[in-house]
């Protein structure tokens, strides 16, 4: 159920791994078409799904998850959905068999990933159901974790921080580096050598720069070169380093 990114990501992999798709089914009929056509599944509304399947995986916005399920007729097949804010209970209702099967990962369209290397985190409502969908999971990735709703809620704050933040950062640099005439390119040495840095010897170590040096007159320089609405981020992080770092 879905045909946006992470349903075509996951539906394309499951094919490739040997798992056949039978049904799509999104809010719009053409979209549903074009992933089916890709994954040699058949188009359907969502009235029409079938339960009489081994899953049904609803990858779509999250505060759909639980109308999708609950339109679900009764049947055999597991139930399970990929966000990593939705609790389990929230498809769980009725003694159906549950399951989350999360990718921890962002994906876009045109966007290819290894999904092969995707941490892809499980969770269902007994043990048997729970075997199955690892077995599902294991078709896709090498990585397999479980992690209860309470701990997904973390996972998908430190994917936000991790994924999200810095994308937005990287858009800060972009207009910071256009208005001296040069391009985003001229960060990414940077960009990849800090990334690697980190995870080499963890972040709290891998930091360097002027708030970390508590050098106040540089920041402020450079706070004041900014856009009022960067200024107060930058300034919230400048002051946020200051203080992790103070002795």
């Amino acid at each position: 159920m879905g045909a946006g990114n992470v349903a075509g990501h996951l539906a394309v992999a499951l094919k490739a791994s040997g798992a056949s798709i039978a049904q799509v089914s999104a809010r719009s009929i053409e979209t549903a078409s074009r992933l089916a056509q890709r994954v040699g599944a058949r188009a359907v509304e969502v009235s029409q799904l079938s339960t009489d399947v081994d899953m049904v995986l609803i990858a779509v916005a999250d505060r759909a998850v639980a109308d999708v399920a609950a339109m679900l007729p009764p049947g055999r097949a597991i139930v399970a959905h990929t966000s990593g804010s939705i609790p389990l209970e929230r498809i769980a209702a009725g003694g159906r068999r549950a399951a989350v099967l999360y990718p921890l990962q962002s994906f876009s369209r045109d966007v290819a990933v290894d999904v092969s290397q995707v941490p892809f985190f499980t969770e269902a409502t007994d043990e048997a159901t729970l075997a199955e969908v690892d077995a599902v999971a294991r078709r896709l990735s090498e990585h397999i974790y479980h992690a209860d709703s309470a701990r997904r809620r973390h996972l998908h704050i430190a994917g936000v921080l991790a994924g999200n933040f810095p994308v937005y950062l990287l858009e800060m640099a972009r207009r910071t580096l256009a208005e001296a005439g040069y391009p985003l390119e001229v960060v990414k040495p940077l960009m990849e050598a800090v990334t690697a840095k980190a995870f080499a010897v963890g972040p709290h170590d891998a930091l360097t720069g002027p708030a970390r040096r508590g050098d106040v007159a540089v920041t402020r320089l450079q706070a004041e070169a900014l856009p009022p609405a960067h200024r107060t981020i930058y300034e919230a992080f400048t002051q946020a380093i200051i203080d992790e770092y103070s002795e």
